[in-house]
């Protein structure tokens, strides 16, 4: 098979070029430590650390259960694998909580200590709740957040060798921050090239300097320091510095408090300078990309551009009916709930009477709760797109005011209703209940619907990706209060 040269990501092409760059200029290359203690949060940070916590990622783990075994469990298991030794099987799980035995390896364990198939060793383990209830422990070690928070253990680990000044380090690699949403400018997820030069009689000048060789050499003139007006509290006070080009912010640079670095035993007569680059941003400004996530994730971010035709044509069903007869149950239900629409409860309108799948069954829409309509007022919505925005508009769009006649007189109509989806939804659930060999009498129901999925709708792939990249809305939810009664024989 011919092959041809691969296209690498934008970020690892800038990764590699800043790589070769602070390589040039004598800049030794760390792998910083991407796990970081609170306490150290606390020691770069003072009385700042509780807001900086708030942006950071907790790590969390499940607990080992001390699992017992009841005669009750043990009769089951036998049921399941009627040779296995119970002994032996006690032993693995005193190993697995013990964590003499990976989570990971616990089925091989079993297989081979027990005897068992794979399939044997998954329904045992099913038995015990205990393994599907463990709810995470959240630790105190933490994702960085900043590479700042890495430096100062490589710092205080090379003094404890005595390194040789001047040290100069650089480290490039991802930066996590728990930010409420992402968006054009925030991600949850960035990587950072970092530096950091240490040296005695370090001056604010002499990392200026290197800053704007370093910037010069990515590409970026007419550079523009600028005092940051609310110093972090691991720089010295009014020791930092934005960094612009051509008005955009590209860096941040600064000197070490020397508070900071007593607390990690860094002697008084050494300074330390750093700046921080956000990489993505430089992708940002370079390539007039006005969008952070099409910089890392061009495969979810990829510019789309979707009429109304286009979008209302992505408006699907989330489930549908398999066989002939439960598509046309769908229909029967549609044509009952929607003749009867409006009459008052307490009422009860049969739709079909018949056979699914060789089994006799009786499907009935009612409403019991007294003087309602047998459907709630949004069950009857038609679906429209206006501006890239999907609405679920009511027949009597009075009750929605002059947005909703602009809806109705300037978007483009979908196929499809919440009424006809709902059908769908019910008759493949009674599908289900056939297929599993249920019987008796049955009621589903659907009350008020708060997204797409409630009243079994879906919107596929790039229309979604447009919806969510553009900021656009779908307004499909509102009171559907609809029931249906199934008796299968």
């Amino acid at each position: 098979m011919q092959t041809t040269q691969g296209k690498a990501h934008t970020i690892h092409t800038l990764i590699q070029k800043t790589r070769e760059i602070f390589l040039s200029i004598g800049f030794d290359e760390i792998e910083n430590p991407v796990f970081i203690q609170e306490e150290d949060v606390y020691k770069q940070y003072g009385k700042e650390a509780p807001v900086i916590l708030d942006r950071v990622f907790y790590l969390g783990g499940l607990p080992r259960p001390d699992i017992g075994m009841s005669d009750d469990d043990i009769t089951k298991i036998k049921k399941i694998a009627p040779y296995i030794s119970t002994d032996k099987f006690k032993k693995i799980l005193r190993n697995y909580r013990e964590g003499v035995i990976e989570g990971d390896n616990m089925l091989e364990e079993m297989i081979k200590n027990l005897k068992i198939n794979a399939t044997q060793a998954m329904e045992i383990l099913d038995l015990f709740p205990a393994f599907k209830n463990i709810e995470p422990v959240c630790s105190r070690t933490t994702l960085r957040s900043h590479m700042t928070a890495a430096w100062f253990l490589t710092l205080e680990a090379e003094m404890e060798k005595q390194a040789e000044l001047p040290l100069k380090f650089f480290s490039i690699g991802l930066r996590f921050r728990r930010e409420q949403k992402q968006d054009a400018t925030h991600l949850r997820a960035h990587y950072g090239a970092s530096c950091m030069l240490v040296d005695k009689n370090l001056k604010i000048e002499d990392g200026m300097s290197v800053a704007e060789k370093i910037l010069n050499e990515m590409g970026f003139a007419n550079i523009i320091f600028t005092k940051k007006k609310a110093t972090s509290n691991y720089y010295v006070q009014d020791k930092e510095y934005e960094i612009f080009s051509g008005g955009i912010e590209i860096a941040d640079c600064g000197m070490y408090s020397r508070t900071a670095l007593k607390n990690y035993n860094i002697p008084d007569d050494v300074d330390v300078f750093n700046i921080g680059f956000g990489l993505e941003r430089i992708l940002m400004v370079r390539n007039n990309i006005g969008d952070v996530r099409k910089v890392l994730y061009p495969q979810f971010y990829e510019d789309v551009h979707l009429s109304a035709q286009e979008i209302a044509k992505s408006i699907g069903l989330l489930s549908v009916p398999e066989t002939a007869e439960g598509i046309n149950i769908a229909g029967k239900i549609y044509e009952t709930a929607k003749i009867h629409a409006d009459e008052k409860s307490p009422c009860k309108f049969l739709c079909f009477e018949g056979n699914l799948m060789n089994r006799r069954i009786k499907i009935s829409v009612f409403e019991d709760e007294e003087n309602k309509n047998l459907l709630g007022p949004a069950a009857l919505n038609e679906i429209y797109v206006l501006d890239g925005n999907i609405y679920g508009i009511p027949g009597d769009i009075e009750k929605f005011g002059e947005e909703g006649k602009n809806i109705k007189e300037k978007g483009i109509k979908a196929n499809l209703n919440f009424l006809y989806a709902i059908s769908n939804y019910f008759a493949k659930e009674i599908e289900n209940n056939v297929k599993e060999g249920q019987k008796g009498k049955f009621t589903f129901e659907i009350k008020m619907a708060k997204s797409p999925s409630d009243v079994n709708i879906m919107i596929k792939g790039r229309a979604k990706r447009f919806i969510s990249n553009e900021n656009k809305r779908i307004v499909l939810k509102g009171p559907v209060f609809m029931s249906v009664e199934v008796e299968i024989e």
